[in-house]
């Protein structure tokens, strides 16, 4: 067994096809089908279910190439600790950053980023959690912002800070209110985000579904928060914001704004554990963090909502 073994083994997980990760790593097919046998042989467990269209790890195939990931990114960070001694912020960061933090978050920090380490190349790439994580994992991103807290075998997570959520709402019925509990009321028209994002989980944790009323005959399915903000100024009714995005609304349409006491969500910088790249994740980090109005770096003991993330691994 060696390390390039392994790396076979981890393409051909990402790729989920022998024809695609043999084509990715420059060798014939049956090579690779032979290197995968090979390996599969001397550990004595079979790696990969090959009875579907789609290649996928067995149970115990997943268990280790999760530690083969680990094995095969601390030896590459061998390579980007030697970057770091010759330059302390140097080199390419791909990041993965959820849709509902992106538009607001990403402006908020990348000139002074890009001002104060020229020498650092930052790729932005706007994904949902599930595949975030899941890319983290694989190596393809170096890190991710997302909500959080998580907990997943071989990635680290770092608090950042803590949005609080508001009611954006088009009817006089609350235009005089400032701030009141979720639970407590009935909206007609909640305007929501589809099904699958950590956000819309989120929401349907707060929210007493109980008391929501809607009596539209439109079904409106989107995963963008300014979406959501046009529809309730177009027709009405209400919609849930993190903190973040109420920074750029209008003055108009702040007053449309009342904020949710109950709960807050927590947002947080994922990376994988030895990745070599600490250093440039540090500097980021604080970068984000310097920009956030300071009010966001507090918990206060706000009770920090679940993001509902499912990753089978």
């Amino acid at each position: 067994m060696n390390l390039q073994q392994l790396e076979y083994a981890l393409t051909l997980e990402r790729l989920g096809s022998f024809t695609q990760a043999a084509k990715a790593l420059g060798m014939t097919q049956p090579a690779l089908s032979l290197q995968i046998k090979n390996l599969e042989n001397e550990i004595g467990i079979s790696l990969f279910d090959r009875s579907r269209s789609k290649i996928e790890p067995t149970e115990s195939g997943l268990k280790f190439l999760l530690r083969a990931g680990e094995i095969v990114s601390a030896s590459k960070q061998l390579k980007d600790y030697a970057i770091a001694l010759s330059t302390e912020f140097k080199g390419i960061l791909r990041l993965g950053v959820i849709p509902t933090l992106s538009p607001f978050l990403v402006p908020m920090f990348i000139d002074d980023f890009t001002n104060s380490f020229p020498e650092i190349t930052i790729e932005i790439h706007e994904q949902l959690t599930e595949q975030i994580l899941q890319q983290v994992r694989l190596g393809e991103l170096d890190g991710g912002i997302i909500s959080t807290p998580i907990t997943r075998q071989g990635i680290e997570v770092k608090p950042l800070f803590y949005e609080s959520f508001f009611l954006y709402k088009n009817d006089q019925l609350f235009d005089s209110l400032e701030s009141f509990s979720i639970s407590n009321i009935e909206i007609e028209n909640l305007w929501l985000l589809e099904e699958g994002n950590c956000f819309r989980d989120q929401v349907n944790d707060i929210c007493s579904f109980r008391n929501i009323k809607s009596n539209t005959r439109m079904k409106y399915l989107c995963s963008s928060i300014d979406s959501l903000i046009r529809m309730v100024d177009h027709y009405g009714g209400a919609t849930i914001l993190p903190e973040l995005t109420t920074l750029s609304l209008v003055s108009e349409q702040e007053k449309h704004l009342a904020i949710l006491d109950d709960k807050i969500r927590e947002i947080g910088f994922v990376s994988r554990k030895l990745s070599g790249k600490e250093h440039l994740f540090e500097a980021l980090t604080n970068t984000i963090c310097q920009n956030i109005p300071p009010r966001m770096r507090q918990k206060d003991g706000r009770e920090v909502v679940d993001p509902g993330i499912t990753v089978n691994w």
